[in-house]
């Protein structure tokens, strides 16, 4: 809660996330901004049973197939930089971490990729956002 709180204080903010009522599955959305552009995405993940001992599992659906680094039903890869870190850091790591350690490098470094390709391109507030 810190974490978004002061990111929201210094005008920082990059992600807004609601849950359901049993706080299990949790949505929102995510965004990056490139070029003085805000390209908005939709992100959802869930709590998985074993949590905190298994980190969560971001997904933004809407670019479910556009790069590689990402697994089926829009997934982003977290395996190999992100996982590990966690496992050395239970409990002490919760959805915060995972948006700043995970999502954040994530999107910083796949994003501009496929802006550059064309993949995700520009949408105004009249139109879904990031869709190609």
């Amino acid at each position: 809660m810190k974490y978004i709180e002061k990111n929201k204080s210094e005008d920082n903010d990059w992600f807004r996330l609601e849950a359901n009522q049993e706080g299990t599955r949790w949505f929102g959305k995510c965004w990056h901004i490139q070029d003085r552009l805000k390209y908005e995405f939709e992100v959802i993940f869930d709590i998985p049973v074993t949590y905190p001992a298994t980190a969560i599992e971001i997904a933004l659906p809407e670019l479910d197939g556009k790069t590689a680094k990402m697994y089926r039903g829009g997934k982003i890869c977290l395996t190999d930089h992100f996982k590990p870190l966690w496992a050395r850091n239970v409990p002490k790591f919760g959805i915060a971490h995972a948006f700043a350690l995970g999502l954040a490098p994530w999107l910083a470094v796949e994003i501009p990729d496929m802006i550059e390709k064309g993949i995700v391109t520009y949408k105004d507030k009249t139109s879904a956002s990031g869709d190609t």
